[in-house]
């Protein structure tokens, strides 16, 4: 079995029962969600066995996030129990202002997981792992999440895992075009698998598309494969010079929260198995689809057969992922 070891923060999602501003909802579902973390459990149910690190409130929530880890079967050695900060909390508001748009507030300053740093990690978290993980909302976080993250990297390589890393943009952590290139450069130097987005691009590069794909190749000089999400619009890699394309499929969308991940974990899942790019684009763009059409990141995530089930009505029928 491929092996996988994801680092991030992991928080408590809070989710209204219905749509609307956040002010006038009294009832909401607990979940629990974190952009790596959703991708290290898409990987988990698709057959990679993987790990993660990060650190949680010593308090409720930080005991649903351990439990929903290892529930999933994720091995949760290298998370730490913070008596000092607490477990990071957002909230989700859906289809307001912006119909089916979801617009989400974290509570997340000074949480456990901005607290974890390089004196956290140790050598035998990255033995015999096939895949590091890590986006760019772990280094924004803080300095020490900076320097744990570019640490991580460093051990990755050193025991020969691949280094995948999504650029993951957050504007209220990187604030400006300048900072933001400075904290993600190296990690996408490093990568050798590199995700990314048209919302990225533009805030790395510009609004020219074209120009910004060619700027972000060029400084990904590790990467064997760079690949593009376009939402609605489906998703495209970039392999040795060659361009592959997957349209998406059309179904309704609840909650879009989620959908990016998946869509990185069932790739990183069906590459790792050795299924060629074709197919892990396809698998990776029915995981996107089947997350934004239910509410929460990690609960619509599919496995292998709930992805042949959706091409058997979406796609062209076939009936050969557990071949």
């Amino acid at each position: 079995m491929k092996r996988a070891l994801g680092l991030g923060e992991i928080m408590v999602q809070m989710n209204p029962t219905e749509k609307g501003a956040l002010r006038f909802q009294t009832l909401f579902e607990r979940h629990v969600a974190g952009s790596e973390a959703n991708t290290i459990i898409q990987m988990q149910r698709l057959g990679i066995g993987c790990s993660f690190l990060t650190a949680v409130g010593a308090d409720e929530f930080g005991k649903v996030i351990i439990d929903s880890l290892r529930l999933e079967g994720v091995e949760t050695d290298g998370i730490v129990q913070d008596h000092a900060n607490p477990t990071a909390v957002y909230f989700v508001q859906r289809s307001y202002p912006v119909p089916d748009k979801t617009m989400v507030y974290y509570y997340r300053k000074g949480s456990a997981a901005a607290h974890f740093g390089p004196d956290n990690l140790r050598d035998k978290y990255f033995e015999g792992v096939d895949l590091f993980l890590v986006s760019g909302i772990t280094p924004a976080l803080s300095e020490s999440c900076n320097e744990a993250a570019l640490r991580s990297v460093e051990l990755a390589k050193k025991h020969g895992a691949q280094v995948a890393f999504d650029t993951n943009i957050r504007i209220n952590l990187l604030k400006t075009r300048e900072n933001a290139m400075k904290i993600l450069d190296p990690f996408i130097r490093e990568a050798n698998i590199l995700f990314t987005g048209a919302g990225d691009l533009a805030m790395l590069f510009g609004d020219d598309t074209e120009k910004a794909r060619e700027e972000i190749v060029k400084k990904a000089q590790s990467a064997e494969i760079a690949v593009f999400k376009k939402g609605s619009d489906g998703v495209e890699a970039l392999v040795n010079g060659k361009r592959y394309s997957m349209p998406s499929y059309k179904v309704p969308v609840i909650d879009e929260l989620g959908a990016g991940d998946a869509c990185d974990g069932a790739f990183l899942a069906s590459y790792l198995q050795g299924k060629s790019i074709e197919d892990s684009l396809r698998y990776a763009n029915v995981a996107g689809a089947i997350t934004v059409s239910l509410k929460g990141d990690i609960e619509p995530l599919p496995d292998w057969q709930a992805i042949e089930t959706f091409l058997s009505v979406h796609g062209a029928g076939e009936k050969r992922l557990l071949r």
